[in-house]
């Protein structure tokens, strides 16, 4: 693993667990992690690239994830309930304070973050879509209009402002989301399988790793 790499791995329990500091320095930061600043600055000019530079890597896990899932024989239910859980552990990594200040003090970042799940939910729920649609379990409906209502579920659910306002943690704005759109698109057929498949798998209980 390279210093820049295990510098990202260090830092995140501090951004990721406590959220992001708004007035953290770097010199704290070099303290925290117990090496110089100089080589903190070395791969990273501001604390800002640093942040960005750790989502950035945050993101392409959970892409990887998703998209390994995607691959195997499973049918659409199944990688419904896969994306659930690979979901629900990312939003249970990510601390309320996080989503804040992200947005509060990194709007570049937040926007990064936005387009990112806006792209990735266009391209792997259409792929789930399209499979259900040919296996019977997910109702005919245009995809279209599928994938836009769970992107404007997601862009008006999982944010700052509905969580502080509503009294919801990540996790549970994220779960009840997914749970709501993917039952309300399955057919009777989808919706009996899905409840016979109620045994976890390798996706609930393993967390992205950093």
């Amino acid at each position: 693993m390279n210093e820049k790499q295990k510098i990202i791995n260090l830092i995140v329990e501090k951004f990721f667990y406590e959220g992001i500091a708004g007035k953290l320095t770097m010199d704290e930061l070099a303290s925290e992690l117990k090496i110089s600043k100089k080589t903190i600055y070395k791969h990273f000019p501001s604390k800002e690239a640093l942040i960005s530079d750790m989502v950035k890597n945050f993101t392409e896990k959970i892409k990887d994830r998703i998209e390994t899932m995607l691959k195997t024989n499973d049918n659409a239910v199944v990688k419904i309930k896969n994306l659930i859980a690979i979901l629900g552990a990312v939003a249970s990594k990510v601390s309320d304070q996080w989503l804040f200040a992200l947005r509060n003090y990194y709007p570049d970042i937040w926007k990064y973050i936005d387009n990112f799940r806006q792209q990735m939910v266009i391209k792997n729920i259409t792929k789930i879509i399209e499979q259900g649609k040919k296996e019977s379990l997910i109702i005919d409906a245009p995809p279209q209009i599928m994938i836009n209502t769970f992107i404007g579920a997601v862009r008006n659910v999982v944010t700052p402002d509905f969580i502080l306002n509503n009294n919801f943690s990540i996790q549970q704005a994220m779960g009840y989301t997914l749970q709501i759109f993917f039952n309300g698109i399955l057919t009777e057929k989808g919706r009996k399988l899905y409840k016979k498949s109620m045994v976890k798998d390798e996706y609930e209980n393993n967390f992205i790793t950093l």
